[in-house]
C-alpha cells in the first residue's frame, strides 16, 4: 500500500468563481465555525482539509448549522478528535503523541499491554498495547493511543473523558468490569510515570 496523502479538488468545484478563498494546499479556508470568507457559505469535511474523517465532518456540519441557523458562537474543537486504522493490528488514537505533548507540557506517560489484563491474556494478545499521555500538573488527558484488537472501541472511553473535561479520575477511579478489555485503558492511566 502506498499512502501519498490527499489533495483538494476545490478546483473541480470552481470555488474561485464564488469568491471563496482557499489555502496554500487548495482546501477551502474556514473559520472556527466552518464559515468561509463569504458570509453564509460554509465548508465542512474533506473540503476544508482540517481533519479528513467522516466523524469529524459530521461534527463540523453540526457546528456550521448551529452557527448559520441559530447564531451559536461555539467553535469547532479538534482537541479530542479521534482517528482509527482498521488494519491488522487495529490502531486508534486521540489527542497528542508524547512527543507533541512534551513540546508544551511536562508530561506523564502510562503504558499497558493487552497481556496485562485477564481478557488480553485469554485472547493471547502478546503484541497489543495502550499508551496514555497526561499533563503532569493538571492531570488532564492530552492523548491516548491503542494498537491491537478493538482499538477504535477502546479509545472511545478516553474521547468521552477528554470532551467532558479530560481529568484522568473519570477513568482511573471508575469501576471497570472484570474481566473486560476496557481494563487496558484503566491500566494505562494507573501506570503513569514521568517521561
Amino acid at each position: 500500500m502506498v499512502a501519498a496523502g490527499r489533495t483538494s479538488n476545490s478546483d473541480l468545484l470552481d470555488v474561485a468563481r464564488t469568491g471563496v478563498e482557499t489555502d496554500s494546499r487548495g482546501f477551502i479556508s474556514v473559520d472556527a465555525h466552518m464559515q468561509t470568507n463569504m458570509p453564509g457559505i460554509y465548508a465542512v469535511g474533506d473540503a476544508n482539509g482540517k481533519q479528513m474523517f467522516r466523524h469529524i465532518a459530521n461534527l463540523e456540519a453540526t457546528v456550521a448549522a448551529r452557527h448559520a441557523f441559530a447564531g451559536d458562537p461555539t467553535p469547532m474543537d479538534y482537541s479530542a478528535a479521534p482517528h482509527a486504522v482498521y488494519s491488522y493490528p487495529q490502531i486508534a488514537s486521540v489527542g497528542m503523541t508524547a512527543a507533541q505533548a512534551s513540546e508544551k507540557h511536562r508530561i506523564l506517560v502510562g503504558r499497558a499491554r493487552y497481556m496485562d489484563t485477564a481478557t488480553g491474556e485469554a485472547m493471547m494478545e502478546t503484541d497489543g498495547f495502550a499508551k496514555a499521555v497526561v499533563d503532569r500538573e493538571t492531570r488532564r488527558i492530552l492523548g491516548f493511543h491503542v494498537i491491537g484488537p478493538h482499538a477504535p472501541t477502546l479509545v472511545q472511553e478516553v474521547i468521552n473523558a477528554m470532551v467532558s473535561g479530560g481529568h484522568i479520575a473519570e477513568i482511573e477511579g471508575s469501576i471497570h468490569i472484570h474481566p473486560g478489555l476496557p481494563e487496558l485503558v484503566q491500566s494505562a492511566f494507573r501506570n503513569l510515570l514521568p517521561e
